[in-house]
């Protein structure tokens, strides 16, 4: 039998359906672990520091980390900062510093890029945000601000400053708890937010639609809701890091290990590239058989302007292959976010760092 889109759209809407039992059931257990919280049965504890949360209700795909590295950006002249991520898909379990040479399976391929972006800033991994931040402390004193990079679930520690991202193509307020959708807790989670973020927002997005999703936050009295957008950089060589600008259209094998490479596939296509797409489940973690596949598919192409394309995130993971790579012209797209009220945004979280 030949599956159409509309055959398998059919079959994941059959599939969602049966799972809202499961789904009313994780809501429940969800919705009264957030109830011992507000009702201070279960402690948040909170920390004589600035602590900026950034995270999501969705599994995936949201954009957390370059709004993390926005947020380095923005503060890191005059600040001394530390990053507190969990390392999501790592291999270890105890609280790691990450050096640039750390190896993304040990510590993550997130926490590690945000590393390799910012080599003297503070970046650790450690499951319990506590115990990482009083860490931090003790080892580092003169930190006056911690980011927490996707800790909006994790409860036991209060932020003062929580920025919630939330996808512009499918926003949680569309979406559904898991396992039937995609959602970590209730849309109601949304209230602890200062913040909402539209991401992967289109540039040229209709005014009035822009209107009608943001009073579809149903935004409280001390929240604010922005739009962010992506753009991508020059490419860099993976082996030296060089700048490659890509000089007519080529023919790319593009690899990719993320939760929604679609903007980055739309992007290459309207720059009139031809792909050949690889694609991999979101953190996957490469092995010699994925390598051989992908250069494989590399070397298969008889185009003259050919090259292997793939995402920063990836990168950190593939970089553990270089020697397999000597002989193909292999870059990554590093990306940056913008906000279409950036002074708005800017000057919220000075405020709060200034007054905290």
């Amino acid at each position: 039998m030949k599956w159409t889109n509309f055959n398998i759209q059919t079959f994941k809407s059959l599939i969602s359906f049966l799972l809202i039992p499961l789904s009313f059931i994780y809501g429940s257990i969800t919705t009264i672990r957030n109830l011992l919280f507000d009702y201070r049965i279960f402690k948040s504890v909170s920390h004589n520091i600035p602590i900026i949360c950034i995270g999501n209700l969705s599994v995936g795909g949201t954009g957390k980390t370059p709004h993390t590295q926005y947020i380095i950006d923005l503060l890191n002249p005059d600040h001394k900062l530390a990053v507190l991520s969990r390392g999501y898909g790592r291999k270890t379990s105890t609280l790691k510093y990450i050096e640039t040479t750390s190896n993304a399976n040990e510590v993550g391929d997130e926490p590690l890029q945000l590393k390799l972006n910012n080599p003297d800033c503070i970046v650790v991994v450690e499951k319990n945000r506590n115990k990482g931040v009083k860490k931090i402390l003790k080892d580092f004193p003169e930190t006056n601000i911690i980011i927490l990079d996707d800790g909006y679930q994790h409860r036991y520690i209060k932020a003062g400053f929580n920025i919630l991202i939330t996808p512009y193509s499918y926003p949680y307020y569309k979406d559904c708890l898991m396992p039937s959708g995609n959602l970590r807790e209730s849309k109601k989670g949304a209230e602890r937010a200062n913040v909402i973020v539209f991401s992967k927002t289109p540039e040229n997005i209709n005014p009035n639609l822009k209107n009608k999703m943001l009073k579809s936050l149903h935004l409280l009295e001390h929240q604010k809701g922005y739009f962010s957008h992506v753009n991508y950089c020059t490419w860099k060589c993976i082996i030296t890091n060089k700048e490659f600008s890509a000089d007519g259209h080529y023919s790319i094998t593009l690899v990719s290990g993320i939760a929604n490479p679609k903007p980055l596939i739309h992007y290459l296509q309207n720059a009139g590239h031809k792909l050949m797409h690889l694609k991999f489940t979101d953190h996957h973690n490469y092995s010699s058989n994925d390598i051989t596949n992908i250069l494989n598919k590399y070397k298969q192409d008889s185009s003259i302007k050919k090259l292997i394309l793939t995402t920063e995130k990836d990168a950190t993971k593939l970089r553990e292959f270089l020697a397999y790579f000597e002989d193909a012209n292999f870059y990554y797209v590093p990306i940056n976010i913008a906000f279409s009220k950036q002074e708005s945004f800017d000057k919220q979280i000075l405020n709060y760092v200034a007054k905290n």
